[in-house]
């Protein structure tokens, strides 16, 4: 009879490990899941800005960063312009975790060029450019989501035309804290 007893309670512990194990596996993200979430927010935001279509985003970001993304393609549709970007370089330097967020942090060189709608001509100078970036992520609902992206430092901007024509602050915001409520740092 002992022997049954811990049996069935051997077999409960495991169930129940296993279940807490498989609820820990859905509501956190590894650092590489993260990693990828961030790289396939930014493929989309590629993807939105060359076809004019903010509709692009909508699987990978939260309600707030979708708005945003609307706004700026919109803007920049609303010129006859479409973004031509190309992500050089994006590597993770830090992510941070509390338990409704996870913070990814990144250094990015990006390449841009302003396309005419229509027959795809480049206007005004290309742009080459490096970004210190702090990606906000959330899992809102089933998936996980970018719920907003922020400057951790000012940008560096290859073409000083696209600064006085859109402040750094207005496309990814300034000012951010990290995950922690501490403020930003800047290198």
């Amino acid at each position: 009879m002992k022997k049954n007893t811990l049996g069935l309670a051997a077999a409960t512990l495991a169930v129940g490990l296993v279940g807490v194990w498989l609820w820990q596996a859905s509501s956190t993200l590894s650092d590489q899941r993260a990693e990828d979430l961030v790289r396939e927010y930014n493929r989309c935001v590629i993807e939105a800005y060359r076809l004019s279509d903010p509709t692009k985003v909508d699987a990978v970001t939260g309600t707030a960063e979708g708005k945003k993304i609307v706004g700026l393609v919109g803007a920049k549709s609303d010129m006859g312009l479409t973004l031509d970007a190309k992500l050089l370089e994006l590597k993770v330097v830090r992510v941070e975790r509390n338990p409704d967020a996870i913070q990814v942090d990144t250094v990015e060189r990006w390449h841009y060029a302003d396309r005419r709608i229509g027959d795809g001509t480049v206007q005004g100078a290309p742009s080459d450019d490096s970004y210190t970036m702090r990606y906000f992520l959330t899992k809102p609902g089933e998936h996980w989501l970018v719920d907003h992206v922020a400057f951790a430092a000012d940008p560096v901007v290859g073409r000083a035309a696209a600064l006085a024509l859109q402040p750094a602050g207005i496309s990814h915001g300034k000012g951010a804290t990290t995950l922690s409520g501490q403020a930003e740092t800047k290198p």
